[in-house]
């Protein structure tokens, strides 16, 4: 089995916390929350970069359900000469501190997308997961701003694009590094898509435990929450994204 580590992509509201939550059951994999690390365009080292961590309630918030002490992480900020530095040296504190006898860890943070050639440059030896959903769904749960603050129309179409768009670019540079999963295919057929993702990375296969996490199929709450003058402006703005991956374009 390999430890060389791997990241979950994708757009916000995509299903990458359930497509971590599936993968963590494995005895050999784990995932600390999110990290944000290869998120911000500002150089690491930076005191722009630094007070991300110090000031934002969610990075502490994170490294407490993970068991990383403040005073751990930031010596190990302070002391890391890179990215990649930090990066590793988090998740041996959090495995550490989870005590699973997991040897290889993930990171899941939708938002690394925007530093996946930074990511790829780091971790040259990694592989990604790319998981995508249709944009009626994502866009309906931005709005809806259960999980995040509600987000406009405008706003919330553009997390979409931006990161498909990413995906796209970095598929053509580097196919083999990139596999892609359908959040719908996922939940019809969550055994089926774990075993094809835990043979690409190389892992042993997992019988999922589907009673202690339920996975259900999607409900598009789209048809309760974005208007038909909604629709028409996704499908303008995402529409050749949606031919790429197959969704198809509705009025209700």
């Amino acid at each position: 089995m390999s430890c060389i580590p791997f990241f979950i992509v994708g757009s916000v509201r995509s299903g990458t916390t359930l497509l971590r939550d599936l993968l963590r059951q494995h005895p050999n994999l784990d995932c600390p929350e999110e990290t944000h690390f290869f998120r911000w365009s500002d150089p690491f080292g930076t005191d722009v970069y630094e007070k991300n961590y110090a000031r934002k309630a969610l990075f502490k918030k994170h490294r407490q359900l993970d068991g990383v002490e403040n005073f751990d992480f930031f010596y190990t900020m302070h002391n890391a000469a890179n990215r990649r530095e930090l990066m590793d040296h988090y998740a041996r504190l959090f495995l550490e501190a989870r005590g699973k006898g997991a040897n290889r860890w993930f990171d899941k943070t939708p938002q690394n997308v925007y530093g996946i050639l930074l990511i790829s440059a780091a971790y040259p030896e990694s592989r990604f997961i790319h998981i995508h959903r249709h944009p009626y769904n994502v866009v309906a749960s931005l709005k809806a701003g259960r999980m995040m603050n509600s987000q406009e129309i405008r706003g919330a179409v553009n997390f979409w694009t931006e990161s498909l768009s990413i995906v796209q670019q970095f598929k053509q540079g580097f196919p083999d590094r990139l596999i892609e999963i359908g959040y719908e295919d996922l939940v019809e057929q969550p055994q089926q898509k774990v075993d094809k993702l835990l043979s690409y990375l190389e892992e042993k296969p997992l019988v999922l435990d589907l009673k202690s996490l339920p996975v259900h199929e999607e409900k598009n709450r789209y048809k309760d929450l974005l208007s038909l003058d909604d629709l028409e402006f996704i499908h303008k703005q995402c529409g050749d994204l949606m031919k790429v991956y197959g969704y198809q374009f509705q009025t209700s």
